[in-house]
C-alpha cells in the first residue's frame, strides 16, 4: 500500500512542478504521513526526487534560452554551503522539532504562493542585479530548505523576482539551484538510514516523479497555473494549520 501512495503522490508532485514550479515542499508530508516513513528516511527519499525534477526542469529551461548560467552558478554555490550546514544541524534537532519546522515553512510556502498571485510581476526591463546578493540568497534559503525538506523553487523564485530576475528566468534559476541543495541533503540524511529494506520504495519514487515531472513539463501550456497555484497553496496552508494546531 505505501508503494501506490509514494507512486501516486509522487507522479501528482512531480506533475505540478512540471505545470508550475512549486508544491515539492509537500513530498516530505507524503512520505511521512502516507509511507509512515521517519524524519530522516523523508528527507533523503524527497531531496533525491528534488535532485531528479531540478535536472530534468532546469534542462528544459536551458534548452529554451531560459536559465541564465552565470548568476545560477553564483546562487548554486551558496546553496551548496547552505544545504550541507542545514542538514547537518537537521542530525542535531530532535524529529519532532524537525516535523514542526517543516509544517511551518509549508505554511509559508502557502502564503507566498498566495502573495505572489495576487501581486503578479509587472512587466518591464529587468534590473541588473549584483551577484554578491546571490551568494547569502543561496547560503540562507539552501539552509532553510535542506533543513525542513522544501524543495527549494517555492522560497527561492519569488526572492529572484524581487531581485530583478524576469519570472521564467527565476523559475530556471530556481529549479538547477534545487539539485545544489539536494545533493548535501541526500548525502547526510542517506548516511542516517537504513536503505536495503527501502529500495523497492525508493525506486519507484523516483521513477514516479520523474515521469509526474517529464509530462508535466511538456503539457504546462495546457494548464491554467494560476488556478493550479492557488489550489496548491490553499491545502499547504489548511494542511500546516492542522498539524500544528492539533
Amino acid at each position: 500500500m505505501e508503494i501506490l501512495f509514494a507512486a501516486a503522490g509522487c507522479c501528482a508532485v512531480g506533475l505540478m512542478i512540471g505545470w508550475c514550479g512549486v508544491a515539492g515542499f509537500l513530498l516530505p508530508i507524503l512520505f511521512v504521513s502516507a509511507c509512515g516513513l521517519s524524519v530522516a528516511e523523508s528527507l533523503f527519499f524527497s531531496f533525491l526526487c528534488f535532485a531528479v525534477s531540478g535536472i530534468i526542469g532546469a534542462h528544459s529551461y536551458h534548452r529554451r534560452g531560459e536559465l541564465p548560467l552565470r548568476p545560477a552558478l553564483w546562487l548554486c554555490a551558496g546553496s551548496l554551503a547552505g544545504g550541507l550546514a542545514g542538514a547537518a544541524l537537521g542530525g542535531l534537532i530532535p524529529a519532532e522539532t524537525v516535523k514542526q519546522v517543516l509544517y511551518i515553512v509549508v505554511l509559508l510556502s502557502g502564503c507566498a504562493i498566495v502573495l505572489r498571485e495576487l501581486r503578479p510581476q509587472r512587466s518591464g526591463r529587468s534590473r541588473r542585479v549584483s551577484r554578491s546578493w546571490l551568494l547569502p540568497l543561496g547560503a540562507a534559503t539552501g539552509l532553510i530548505c535542506a533543513l525542513s525538506g522544501a524543495g527549494g523553487p517555492v522560497l527561492v523564485m519569488p526572492l529572484l523576482v524581487v531581485l530583478g530576475f524576469p519570472a521564467k528566468a527565476a523559475v530556471g534559476m530556481a529549479l538547477l539551484d534545487s539539485v545544489f541543495i539536494a545533493l548535501p541533503a541526500v548525502a547526510v540524511y542517506g548516511s542516517r538510514c537504513t536503505l536495503a529494506p527501502l529500495l523497492t520504495l525508493l525506486a519507484v519514487s523516483l521513477c514516479a516523479h520523474a515521469v509526474g515531472v517529464f509530462i508535466g513539463s511538456r503539457t504546462a501550456a495546457r494548464v491554467p497555473q494560476a488556478l493550479l497555484k492557488r489550489g496548491v497553496a490553499a491545502f499547504s496552508i489548511c494542511f500546516a494549520l492542522l498539524m500544528l494546531l492539533k
